[in-house]
């Protein structure tokens, strides 16, 4: 994120007029030839209203005029003796860019370049109720309906009060934004792309949340660099035949090709002639050019009133959320931080704006897939330490840099990061081999234990027991994918080969049979209704997907717009499918029939939804326990041993490369031994409720 158009601007306090002579506070002039003529008949408050006019003088001038004046043995005015005819003033910095004196209060957005903004209320009570009440269906639908499972953690660590910028990683697109905003209880305003703002349904809801819209680079087109850049130098850019004077400004950001590299680019601080730039930062020596290059130019984004807006907002002590990657990716770990959330932060700090920021970490179960589950973890309240707010009145950039680190590791305390998505995957199977099948954890310990378990991938990634047994777990997945089930319905197969048991096996299938039936009847009508709708959406956000992977260059596969692509198109087609069929039943029936269908069918869309998802629950049991019978579970009883292997190797491992983490797991799975809770009865065959049990005990 740009900063706001700055320039090099001089400034003097003129408040600083008394001077200690042998102890003693007196009044003392920085102009000999005003003063002189009135010395004897001298009035305090005219005295200071000259001074107001006047620009500091350096020590030495001072200090001789201070001898002076001493030696002239001019009467000296004390302040205890004057002090109630003092009159109180406000203190003033001289900008010599444009000439006048800037109230202390009012220098940093004068500074800047930043309007003030005071924001009205621009709707009424009404409305806003309205705004409320439908802002609240669209997270109740987000929480319920898209996904199946929604923990939170940390809400002891939202401030209900005063001014809060959160900020959080940028995972699911739109949904990131729903995430916070349902769970924060704090309306917060979003810094919102104005790509998004001004187009479509989205715009449509960011304008009614009364986001605040920015303009990204990524989002100006660029602009061919007249001439060619021939040689750099550290910050030292020469160009030939070009027109650097009149062509570019401070701030904007030449790009340019220099193989292997096809895009290298630098921001321009300084103009120095036709021909010669200074960049901030200094050029890597990989980026050099070695023949004359044709460059692009991106020109520099005015942000004031964007800033000017949040600033205003903070000072109300309403909340902002930003999303300080940028845009959203699909990538398992961060991108560097974009300084945005820093300047906000120390800006409104040196404002004297009280204000805290709060991390927020999305973590999500496959967040692209319908009725998959997700975490939202809020970190510890961050205040802006005082040298840096401090430091930032003077150098920006570098207390930006200091802060914005400071940020991205505690926003990395409450994420979960990893290379890739095959590292991702190994993490998830290697806490359910390693956690104990009686060890119980709040949704804060079991998101504690995913990031010590992927530090300890991360710091042994070329270990080669670490290698090794990555390469059973890749092998032992292959296997259950053949035989049709998951890791956690292969920990339930203790008893599975148990003489005299397989009546009770067939009797546990034909039960699963027999529901399935019943529950296939009763889905009859919403597979009608229902499938329709899911092949448009599946089908429309595939080919957004794609649209979007190709104008990004930080996606992978484009799923983290799936998601709220799924989400926006259900928006739109469930309630035109419930009026056309409502519209059907009035045509051939009348209008009692036609309002019950109306109000009925979205509450029996919903509860089909909840069976739905039961008879996939018993199908994957089904299907496996069937094929284990026709087999006589020898294929399936290998595939337990080899689990139990894996589970004594993970928690080897652990305890060799992580002993601290081992001996606290320890201390969970003795709390819980004796204790009679549900976890403890052993799950049915092949049951994927032995994992729903334990993602219960998860949660906070």
């Amino acid at each position: 994120m740009s900063d706001p158009k700055e320039k090099s601007v001089k400034f003097n306090l003129n408040d600083a007029s008394l001077k200690h002579v042998d102890g003693n506070m007196s009044f003392v002039t920085s102009s000999d030839a005003e003063l002189q003529s009135s010395r004897i008949e001298r009035d305090t408050s005219n005295k200071m209203d000259s001074q107001k006019k006047m620009p500091l003088e350096d020590d030495s001038t001072l200090e001789s005029e201070k001898n002076s004046q001493c030696d002239n043995e001019i009467p000296s005015v004390t302040v205890e003796s004057h002090i109630d005819e003092m009159p109180r003033r406000p203190k003033y910095t001289f900008c010599y860019e444009c000439g006048k004196e800037i109230p202390i209060d009012e220098w940093p957005d004068h500074r800047d370049r930043l309007d003030r903004v005071m924001l009205v209320e621009q709707v009424s009570t009404f409305h806003k109720t309205i705004i409320q009440v439908f802002g609240g269906f669209i997270m109740w639908i987000l929480k319920n309906v898209y996904f199946r499972e929604v923990t939170i953690v940390g809400e002891e660590n939202i401030p209900p009060a005063g001014a809060v910028v959160f900020y959080g990683n940028h995972r699911n697109q739109f949904i990131d934004a729903l995430m916070i905003a349902s769970n924060c209880d704090r309306n917060p305003r979003f810094i919102m792309a104005k790509k998004s703002y001004i187009k479509g349904l989205v715009g449509f809801f960011g304008r009614m949340f009364n986001a605040v819209p920015v303009i990204r680079p990524q989002d100006v087109p660029l602009t061919p660099g007249k001439g060619r850049l021939v040689r750099m130098d550290g910050v030292v850019v020469i160009g030939e035949d070009t027109h650097f004077t009149t062509t570019l400004g401070k701030g904007d950001v030449i790009m340019w090709a220099a193989p292997p590299h096809d895009r290298c680019t630098a921001q321009i601080i300084r103009i120095h002639s036709d021909t010669e730039i200074e960049v901030t930062v200094p050029i890597q020596t990989d980026h050099y050019l070695s023949q004359p290059t044709h460059y692009q130019v991106s020109r520099r984004i005015d942000h004031s009133k964007m800033y000017a807006d949040v600033y205003d907002t903070l000072q109300k002590n309403h909340c902002i959320t930003i999303f300080p990657e940028g845009g959203s990716h699909d990538h398992t770990s961060l991108l560097p931080l974009k300084a945005g959330v820093a300047l906000f932060s120390l800006g409104a700090a040196e404002r004297h704006i009280s204000v805290k920021i709060v991390p927020c970490g999305l973590t999500y179960c496959y967040g692209h897939k319908f009725r998959s589950r997700a975490y939202l973890e809020f970190g510890k309240p961050i205040t802006p330490p005082e040298e840096l707010v401090t430091m930032f009145s003077t150098d920006k950039r570098k207390a930006t840099g200091v802060f914005l680190r400071q940020l991205d590791d505690a926003l990395r305390a409450v994420t979960i990061n990893v290379p890739d998505w095959g590292t991702l995957n190994f993490l998830h199977s290697f806490r359910q081999l390693y956690q104990p099948v009686n060890c119980m954890l709040s949704a804060g310990d079991y998101l504690l234990l995913m990031r010590r378990l992927s530090s300890l991938i991360d710091q042994e990634k070329d270990n080669p027991e670490l290698i090794e047994f990555r390469s059973k777990v890749t092998n032992y997945h292959e296997l259950c994918d053949a035989l049709l089930v998951r890791d956690s319905q292969t920990a339930t197969l203790k008893h599975l080969v148990e003489p005299g048991k397989e009546g009770a096996k067939i009797r546990l299938l034909l039960r699963r049979a027999f529901a399935l039936f019943l529950m296939g009847v009763i889905l009859i009508p919403f597979f009608i209704i229902g499938l329709p709708i899911g092949c448009i959406i599946k089908y429309y956000s595939n080919k957004k997907a794609k649209l979007a992977l190709s104008e990004s260059k930080v996606k992978l596969v484009g799923a983290d717009v799936k998601g709220s692509l799924k989400l926006t198109a259900g928006f739109f087609l469930v309630p035109l499918a419930v009026l056309f069929i409502t519209f059907l039943t009035f045509f051939f029936t009348d209008l009692r029939t036609s309002l019950v269908i109306l109000f009925s069918l979205p509450m029996a869309l919903y509860v089909s939804l909840i069976i739905l998802q039961e008879a996939i629950m018993e199908l994957r049991a089904a299907l496996p326990l069937f094929m284990s019978l026709i087999a006589k579970h020898k294929q399936f009883n290998n595939l337990y041993k080899k689990r139990q292997e894996l589970v004594t190797e993970a928690k080897f491992i652990v305890c060799k490369y992580y002993p601290k983490l081992d001996k606290e797991m320890e201390v969970y799975t003795t709390q819980v031994a004796g204790s009679d809770d549900d976890l403890e009865r052993e799950p049915s065959l092949f049951s994927l409720r032995y994992n729903v049990r334990r993602r219960q005990a998860t949660k906070a």
